[in-house]
């Protein structure tokens, strides 16, 4: 006869695979919020307007346009397997760059629950204990 912990952990490791395969995951799984803050004015001046359009392999989070300082935020449950990922457009003055917003395998121990970013001409910055610049793709 089979224990109640060895039923109890196969059933939650058959929900775990069976929901994050179809894309949902369990309620009690972690949510991260990815937030996004226009830093493209010069030490308080005002700046360009910033259209952030932000995308994964299931989900189209639509166009965003942020005036200077003010952000943009999106939250998600990621993926057992660290394969979770977000990229976006970054346009303002008739440019156009690219980043991965949030790569698991980068960010999810950096900023598994809260992802800030900071968005400057020269690529984004992810905040928090550890503050880390990278360029534009």
């Amino acid at each position: 006869m089979r224990s109640p912990q060895k039923l109890y952990v196969t059933f939650l490791i058959i929900v775990l695979l069976f929901a994050s395969s179809h894309g949902k995951l369990p309620p009690f799984w972690p949510i991260t919020v990815v937030t996004m803050t226009n830093c493209l004015g010069n030490k308080g001046k005002s700046g360009p307007l910033l259209t952030v359009h932000c995308k994964s392999k299931e989900d189209d989070l639509g166009v965003h346009k942020l005036a200077v300082n003010k952000n943009y935020h999106f939250k998600f449950q990621t993926n057992i397997w660290r394969s979770t990922l977000f990229f976006c457009s970054f346009k303002w003055n008739k440019q156009v760059k690219r980043f991965d917003i949030f790569d698991g395998l980068r960010d999810i121990d950096e900023c598994h629950y809260q992802c800030n970013w900071t968005i400057k001409a020269d690529g984004a910055c992810r905040l928090g204990e550890k503050i880390a610049c990278f360029p534009w793709k």
